[in-house]
C-alpha cells in the first residue's frame, strides 16, 4: 500500500472514531467526561492525518478540544446551566462539520442572518438543542437501530410525538415540510 493511501486510510479511521464519539454521546451510551476523556486518549496515543482533509483537521485541532476544554473549565451545572447545551453544540459542529462540510453553528447563523433554513427552524432554538440528545435516546429506545427501507418515517414519527408530548416542542419533519416528496 502507498504512503498516500495509508494516511488516507488513517484519516477514515479517525473520522469513523470521532463520529462514534458523537453517536456514542447522542445515544446515551457515553458521558461528557467519557467522550473527553476517550478523545485525549486518542489523541495522545495515535498519530493525526488530515491530508487533504481541512474540516478533519479543524475537528482535531480546534473544535473538539476547545469543546472538551471549555466543558471542563465549566465547572458543574449549578456553576454553568449552558455547560451541557454547549458541549452538544460543539459535537454537533464536529459532526455537522464531518457529515457535510460546514459547521452547526455556521449553519444556524446563515439561518439566523437570512433565513435559509436546512431543517425546521426549531432546530436551531437553544430549546430544542438542550433536549435534543435526550429525544435521541428516546427515539432509539423506542425504534432500535433502524437502517431498514423506510425507517425514517417511523423515526420521524416517534420523535415528533416524544418532542410534542414530553417536551411541548411543535417539530416538522421532512416529510411535514416537503409533503409530496418521496424520501425513503
Amino acid at each position: 500500500m502507498a504512503e498516500a493511501d495509508k494516511k488516507d486510510a488513517i484519516r477514515d479511521i479517525i473520522r469513523d472514531f470521532i463520529k462514534a464519539l458523537i453517536d456514542d454521546y447522542k445515544y446515551g451510551y457515553k458521558s461528557a467526561d467519557e467522550v473527553c476523556s476517550a478523545w485525549d486518549e486518542y489523541r495522545s496515543t495515535h498519530k493525526l492525518f488530515y491530508m487533504r482533509d481541512e474540516d478533519l483537521r479543524r475537528v482535531c485541532e480546534n473544535i473538539l478540544p476547545e469543546t472538551c476544554a471549555a466543558y471542563r473549565a465549566a465547572g458543574s451545572e449549578a456553576q454553568d446551566p449552558d455547560r451541557m447545551l454547549n458541549f452538544w453544540k460543539g459535537l454537533k459542529d464536529c459532526d455537522f462539520l464531518l457529515y457535510f462540510g460546514r459547521t452547526f453553528t455556521e449553519e444556524r447563523e446563515e439561518y439566523l442572518s437570512c433565513g435559509r433554513e436546512r431543517r425546521d427552524p426549531v432546530e436551531y432554538t437553544d430549546r430544542f438543542l438542550r433536549v435534543e440528545p435526550e429525544v435521541e435516546r428516546l427515539v432509539r429506545l423506542e425504534t432500535g437501530e433502524g437502517g431498514w427501507t423506510g425507517f425514517c418515517h417511523t423515526y420521524w414519527a416517534v420523535k415528533k410525538r416524544i418532542l410534542r408530548e414530553q417536551f411541548g416542542i411543535d417539530w416538522q419533519s421532512t416529510d411535514d415540510r416537503f409533503p409530496g416528496l418521496l424520501i425513503d
